[in-house]
């Protein structure tokens, strides 16, 4: 039962940290590349925030099933094999 909890558990940490990873890095990208410079930081957060917002959720919306089926293929083979920290057979 411990596995397959740390199964799950691993399985979120994959989906949502890729996620996380990648949608910041698109979404960083996405506003350094604005073309407008901003008058004042107030208003270069408010544009960049906005651009790269738009620019994660996008790359959420086309690539988050692929990489929902990777990360539970993924931690379903870590745990199986026991490659995963906490999913190691016990030994006697």
């Amino acid at each position: 039962m411990k596995r397959v909890l740390f199964g799950i558990m691993w399985f979120l940490v994959f989906w949502i940290g890729t996620l996380g990873i990648c949608g910041a890095v698109i979404g960083s990208t996405a506003a350094s590349n604005s073309p407008t410079p901003p008058q004042n930081f107030s208003q270069g957060f408010t544009a960049g925030y906005a651009t790269g917002h738009a620019a994660g959720y996008e790359f959420g919306r086309k690539y988050g099933g692929l990489i929902l089926l990777g990360s539970l293929g993924v931690s379903i083979l870590g745990t199986a094999f026991g490659i995963l920290p906490g999913t190691g057979r016990k030994r006697l």
